[in-house]
Order: C-alpha cells, then sequence, then structure tokens
C-alpha cells in the first residue's frame, strides 16, 4: 500500500472481512472527514463483493467525486478488502483531492496487485512448493488462512465450499490426514509463533489474536504440537537471536 501511494499519491485504505481497519496511507484531516461524513464505511458491506470487479462509491456531498472498492485478493474474498479515494472523477476539479478519471481504476488495480505480487512475502509463499491437494481442500486451507483468528466452524467452511460437512471431512482427511480441528489448531499455532517472536504481547493476548479462546488450551495445544511451551518458545528464539 505505501508502494502504491508513493507510485500514486492516491490514499487507499485496507479492511478485513469483518470490516475493521488494517491499514490506511494517504489520509489528513479533510480527506478522513470526506471519507467518514460520507458513509463510505457503511457502503463497504464487503460480504457482497464479487472477488473480480471492483465497485465505484460516489460521494454525495461532492460532485464527481468517488471511492473505489474490490478485493484485496481476487482469488478470495475473506482476504479483506480494499477502498481507493477519495478522488475527483471527472474533470471537474475539488481542491485537495486528486483527479484521476474513472477509466484509471483498472490499470491502478493492477498496479496494486502487481505491487503485492512482486512483495517479498509473496516471493517466499511461491518458493514454498504447494502440496497437490484438490480444489476443495485448496479452497478450505485459503479460507482458514484468512479467517484464523475468528470462530471459524466446520459448518462454516462446508458451506462456503457448498458441501456437505461428511464429505468435507473425507477429502479432508484423505488428502491432508489430519481432522478439522487438529488442522486449524495446527495453523493457529503457527501464526502464534510469529507474535510470539515479534510481538511483545503476553500468551492470553496471542490466543485471543489467533482464535483460542482459552489460554490454558492454546499452551497445552501448543506444547503437544512442539514439545515446548509458548513461553519457551519465546525465550529460545529470542536467545538464539542474541546469541
Amino acid at each position: 500500500m505505501e508502494k502504491f501511494f508513493l507510485c500514486t499519491n492516491i490514499p487507499i485504505k485496507a479492511f478485513n472481512f469483518n470490516g475493521e481497519l488494517i491499514h490506511s496511507i494517504g489520509y489528513n484531516n479533510f480527506l478522513e472527514d470526506v471519507f467518514d461524513n460520507n458513509g463510505i464505511y457503511e457502503s463497504l458491506n464487503i460480504r457482497t463483493l464479487n472477488s473480480e470487479e471492483h465497485y465505484v462509491i460516489d460521494v454525495p456531498s461532492l460532485e464527481g467525486v468517488s471511492f473505489t472498492k474490490f478485493a484485496v485478493c481476487p482469488k478470495n474474498i475473506h482476504r479483506g478488502l480494499y477502498v481507493i479515494g477519495p478522488y475527483a472523477s471527472c474533470s471537474a476539479r475539488h481542491i485537495g483531492i486528486l483527479y484521476k478519471p474513472s477509466c484509471c481504476m483498472p490499470h491502478l488495480i493492477s498496479l496494486l496487485r502487481n505491487i503485492a505480487w512482486d512483495s517479498n512475502y509473496m516471493k517466499q509463499k511461491r518458493l514454498i512448493s504447494e502440496p497437490p491437494y484438490g480444489l476443495y481442500v485448496k479452497k478450505a486451507l485459503s479460507f482458514i488462512d484468512a479467517r484464523y483468528n475468528e470462530n471459524i466452524t466446520l459448518n462454516d467452511v462446508a458451506e462456503y465450499l457448498n458441501i456437505t460437512k461428511c464429505y468435507f471431512c473425507t477429502i479432508l482427511k484423505k488428502e491432508t490426514g489430519k481432522t478439522f480441528s487438529r488442522l486449524i489448531n495446527e495453523i493457529r499455532i503457527e501464526k502464534s509463533k510469529e507474535l510470539l517472536i515479534k510481538e511483545n504481547l503476553s500468551i492470553l493476548d496471542i490466543s485471543l489474536s489467533v482464535g483460542f479462546n482459552n489460554q490454558n488450551y492454546y499452551s497445552s495445544m501448543f506444547k503437544k504440537l512442539n514439545n515446548k511451551t509458548p513461553i519457551e518458545f519465546r525465550n529460545e528464539s529470542l536467545n538464539s537471536v542474541v546469541s
């Protein structure tokens, strides 16, 4: 997002699937007021967004001023939502608002996604060979990876895939050798390792932030999968960095 703003000077925000702000850049007090006072947040409605399209939100109080919303990931709407703007979409200029005709939006969206695709995170992800899972399991893993910190259930995943719970459990076990409970716990534990190393958070805060609602269960599951407690893992990781 920061590289995109440096290239375009267009303000941009990112929200997760539940509408919580992830990151924002390029906004001053005036532009924040344009966003807040015109119901832009209320009009996002990410759950009805088609991940392959973008939508324009017109600003009622400023003629010719708009925002554009589109999915963070074109393959998985659950990754969240970008909002570009405000920008003046017609030749009528507004002081403090950049002019960008609507025809530029598809190209700007492509630019942002190309920047993301070229990021170190995506490069590292592509280096990891993807297991030969079937379409349902791949989609399920992507869904869980995007929303692991929420209270997602087997029902949620099966409904997202539009298949029965029984069929999903069968193919998940066949292709990964794991149950749904085991799989989501492993994902949450792996995500928590990043926080244990990089963030100065309590074990309780970390357990809650990755989707566990009980610190004791998180700690016991962490030890079961890693043969050490979260505190032992953190101390060992910090000591290795210092040495």
